[in-house]
Order: structure tokens, then sequence, then C-alpha cells
């Protein structure tokens, strides 16, 4: 018994048909095996740019991290430092007050004492006292904001 042919009747491979339709399925093939390779070329071309746009972007990301450049830092490090600043500004101004407060004192006690050797130890007092001022302001008023990492 013969088994039927799977294939519609009229597509029998090579058999009965003419050399004008053998060529025409030759270039038919020719083209599929061109789109093949050009849509796996295309594929590749585009994951080779998105493999390397990807390591671009990880590697400036990784170099700023590395270098102390954390932007995530850097923004909570201007909010803190902005409030840093605020309150260490109305600190410096009481400091600053008092000092002036101290030194008006101090400037009094000299202006009133006649003798010449009072006159350098109310000096000294009012420079010591606005030593201590701009001590404190240094103290109070940060050079560099630190972070914890949690």
């Amino acid at each position: 018994m013969q088994t039927p042919d799977p294939r519609p009747p009229g597509i029998e491979g090579s058999r009965g048909l003419s050399p004008e339709q053998l060529q025409a399925r030759a270039v038919a093939r020719g083209r599929r095996e061109a789109m093949r390779r050009r849509a796996h070329r295309i594929r590749r071309a585009v994951a080779g740019s998105t493999a390397a746009l990807f390591a671009a972007a990880f590697l400036g990301v990784y170099v700023q991290l590395a270098s102390g450049h954390d932007p995530a830092l850097d923004s909570a490090a201007k909010k803190s430092s902005t409030a840093a600043v605020s309150s260490a500004g109305s600190k410096s101004a009481e400091s600053a007050k008092r000092s002036a407060t101290e030194k008006a004192a101090a400037e009094a006690a000299g202006a009133e004492s006649s003798s010449s050797e009072a006159a350098p130890e109310s000096s000294s007092e009012s420079s010591s006292s606005s030593e201590s001022s701009s001590s404190a302001e240094a103290e109070s008023s940060p050079s560099a904001v630190t972070t914890s990492h949690s």
C-alpha cells in the first residue's frame, strides 16, 4: 500500500517544473536566506549597541560613585547643609551679639581705669574674648558636611 503524499496536489518537488520555475524557486530561496542573514545581522548590531551603551552608562555611574561624588548623597548634603548653615547662622549671630556685648563691657572697664597697667589687661581681655568668640564661631559653622551611612 502506498502512503498518501502530504503535499497538496500540484507541488511535487522538482518533478514537472519548467527550468524557469526552478530558477524562480532558487532565486526565492536565495532571497529568503539573504533576509534571514540581514535580520540576524541587525539583531546582532542592536544587541551589541545595547550592551555597549549599558556598559558605558554603568561605567560612568561606577566612576562617579568611586570618586566620591554620589548624587543621592549630594542632594541630601545640600539639604542638610542648608539647614546647618541656617542653624549655624543663628548661632553665630547669637555669639556675635555676645562678643559685642563683652567687648563693649571690656572697653568701658578699660576707659574707666586710669592706670596704664589696667589698659593692657583690658585690651588682652578684649582680644581673648574676641578669640574665644571667633573660635566658637569656627566650631559652630561647619566647614564640611558629614553624612552617616546606614
